[in-house]
C-alpha cells in the first residue's frame, strides 16, 4: 500500500502518492506552479519568503496554511522547522 498526502492546490484538493508509476498516470494534470498559493492561487514572490509573506498578509490563506501544517504534523519527524 501506498502512503499518501492530500493538499490544496488552486483551491482543489490534490493528491499526491510515493507512487511515482501511479501519479504518472493521472491525465490532465500538470505541475503545481512553485510561484502560486496552493491555497487561494495568487502569484507569490518566491516559493519560499514570498509564500510565508503572502500567508502573514492573508488571513484566509493563513487559516489554510495552518489547517495543512497540523494535518501533516505528524509526518516530518520531530516536526517542522519552519
Amino acid at each position: 500500500m501506498w502512503n499518501s498526502v492530500i493538499f490544496l492546490c488552486g483551491g482543489r484538493a490534490r493528491m499526491a502518492t510515493k507512487d511515482p508509476s501511479a501519479d504518472a498516470r493521472e491525465s490532465g494534470e500538470s505541475e503545481p506552479d512553485p510561484h502560486e498559493c496552493p491555497f487561494c492561487g495568487a502569484y507569490v514572490a518566491s516559493p519560499g519568503k514570498g509564500f510565508m509573506l503572502h500567508v502573514e498578509q492573508n488571513p484566509e490563506c493563513d487559516a489554510d496554511f495552518e489547517t495543512w501544517r497540523d494535518r501533516v504534523a505528524d509526518d516530518v519527524p520531530r516536526g517542522w522547522s519552519g
